[in-house]
């Protein structure tokens, strides 16, 4: 892996695709798309009305964001976006 850098030198350099409830959903996220091919981190998100606790499951609930490179957003969105059949939305008859 010479010459690639694992990530961005500044977490400024990547950008949101899913904001989750809590810390296992983000690691979650995180895992399918590395999975998939797509580098990305989570980080707690930076509103202040987020609020800390810790879940009953575990991990610390509050608001936490994905994050992956700008280039990987499009492909990130469409992997995590809920499917027809979680959306109540599916339509087979």
């Amino acid at each position: 892996m010479a010459g690639r850098r694992p990530y961005p030198v500044a977490v400024s350099d990547l950008v949101r695709v899913a904001l989750v409830e809590n810390e296992p959903a983000a690691e979650i996220a995180v895992g399918l798309l590395r999975v998939e091919g797509i580098r990305a981190i989570w980080q707690r998100a930076g509103t202040a009305s987020a609020g800390v606790n810790i879940g009953s499951a575990g991990g610390i609930t509050g608001a936490f964001e994905v994050l992956v490179l700008p280039q990987d957003a499009a492909r990130a969105r469409e992997l995590l976006a809920p499917s027809e059949a979680e959306s109540g939305t599916d339509r087979r008859v």
